[in-house]
């Protein structure tokens, strides 16, 4: 998947401000609406000629980088870096700003017209961080440290953005951890280095564990507050390639789903275990949303690993008869979380029995923010395999209907990143599946018809590729139309009733 670059800047008042200046993302952008973050945005690949000072500072390839870094800065804050920085009359910054968003002038023209030149010196770098490869999108990322120049201030302009605000790292996080407010996931890490330090010294520890990502340690991913997102390479069906291992809790955390088989991701998973524990952290069990190999690669080295108890519904123990288990989970049960990140008392993590996909298929969910893990209930990279007789299509929908009833947060699926509007991606699955199902309806006929001719009418819409593993829902959404007597079979053929 091919990486777009991208500039980050954490924008300060002076070099020794423990603050930072974070904007606030339009709820209506579908990448990370709503969510606060640093400023900047994307290289367009044709970036303008502008003169650089200083430019022997930085390496040729990253110059395009601090142009669109100043360009987009002025754009989304009204702040001009330039070499010479006094302020221009605001009347006549905002009429250059108001031309640029409306592609009236460039930003080099901009430049001309006032004498100016960018500083590579007023741009110093933090690090560098590359999306994970399991994203729909990825990006390279540069980070950037820019004071704001004496006599400017930025100014957000209602559009992508809806507001910016001066935090104290501290603040922000516990703002995070109180619900109050959503921060895009590298931030989160970023605030946490911050604590108790200035800018330019908190560089260096960043430096080095955005140096780890490139080695292969795993991301820090926080959408919520107590639910860690690990994600990792499993032997899996695609579209997918990567399954989601979780944990959650803040001192004492539950493992859900240590997914991997392969020894290098096993790895990669026991040195993130490892630090939470060297971090003061320890692990109460392992949970598992259901029997799946890419679900349990590791459970049995986890389990040895951490000498950890295992929990799980009965129709999911009596799939894994070599396993010894802790205790069956049942719909309804609760299990303690203890203190919440915010400090509240009750923070619980609830389980629903959720059968359709596999029949002792569970989903947790976490009561202070509302998250649930949906393990394979739903998919964010593509549609759910409902395979019998294990797999129950009508059971399934009762399972999605439930799953949307109780949804309040953000949803973390088994495969593809979490969304914040989980309740919102329930209602598309089923609203989907209805679609799915009007559509085998009206491919049916008097006439007799094979799975084979049938998929290809169902999934007409959907890589050819991918029509052996259709089947297997076509065969579950067959059974659901003969039990409704709205379908009948003659052999290994189908027919209307």
């Amino acid at each position: 998947m091919a990486k777009r670059n991208a500039v980050s800047l954490l924008l300060t008042r002076d070099a020794n401000s423990t603050e930072v200046y974070l904007v606030e993302r339009n709820p209506k952008l579908r990448f990370f609406g709503g969510y606060f973050a640093f400023p900047g945005g994307t290289l367009d690949g044709e970036e303008e000629a502008v003169d650089i000072k200083n430019a022997s500072r930085v390496p040729k390839e990253n110059l395009e980088y601090l142009v669109t870094a100043a360009r987009e800065i002025f754009e989304e804050t009204g702040v001009l870096l330039t070499a010479n920085n006094s302020p221009i009359p605001k009347e006549r910054a905002d009429d250059y700003r108001k031309k640029l968003l409306a592609g009236e002038i460039n930003f080099s023209e901009i430049l001309k017209r006032e004498g100016r030149d960018i500083d590579a010196a007023d741009f110093h770098p933090i690090c560098d961080i590359i999306t994970p490869e399991f994203s729909p999108v990825r990006y390279n990322t540069q980070f950037y440290w820019v004071q704001i120049p004496e006599g400017q201030s930025p100014e957000i302009w209602p559009g992508e953005l809806v507001s910016g605000e001066f935090f104290e790292a501290e603040e922000a996080l516990n703002l995070w951890e109180k619900g109050d407010m959503l921060i895009v996931p590298p931030m989160i890490m970023m605030l946490k280095e911050l604590i108790g330090r200035s800018v330019k010294t908190f560089i260096k520890p960043v430096r080095e564990l955005a140096n780890s990502y490139v080695r292969g340690t795993i991301h820090q991913v926080y959408f919520t507050p107590g639910v860690q997102m690990i994600t990792l390479k499993t032997r899996t069906l695609p579209p997918a390639t990567h399954t989601n291992c979780y944990l959650v809790g803040e001192s004492e955390l539950y493992i859900v789903d240590p997914a991997p088989s392969l020894l290098r991701e096993q790895e990669r998973l026991w040195q993130y275990l490892d630090n939470q524990l060297a971090e003061g952290r320890s692990f109460k069990g392992i949970l598992l949303t259901h029997h799946h190999s890419d679900h349990i690669g590791a459970l049995r080295e986890c389990q040895y690993r951490y000498d950890l108890p295992i929990w799980v519904h009965e129709k999911t123990a009596e799939k894994l008869p070599n396993f010894e288990f802790e205790g069956h989970l049942q719909h309804g049960d609760e299990l303690d979380l203890g203190q919440s990140p915010d400090g509240q008392p009750g923070w619980k993590l609830k389980v629903y029995h959720t059968p359709g996909h596999a029949e002792g298929h569970l989903a947790f969910q976490e009561n202070r923010y509302g998250a649930v893990i949906a393990g394979d209930m739903i998919s964010t990279v593509s549609t759910i395999v409902i395979s019998p007789p294990g797999g129950h299509m009508a059971t399934y929908l009762r399972s999605l209907e439930l799953l949307e009833s109780v949804t309040s947060g953000t949803l973390y699926p088994s495969h593809g990143p979490a969304l914040r509007e989980g309740k919102e991606v329930v209602r598309y699955y089923i609203k989907h599946r209805q679609e799915r199902e009007q559509k085998l309806l009206n491919a049916l006929s008097e006439q007799p018809q094979t799975t084979s001719a049938l998929v290809k009418k169902v999934y007409d819409d959907v890589d050819k590729r991918i029509w052996p593993l259709a089947k297997h829902s076509l065969r579950a959404g067959l059974i659901k139309l003969i039990e409704e007597d709205k379908c009948q079979q003659e052999g290994d053929k189908y027919k209307l009733a």
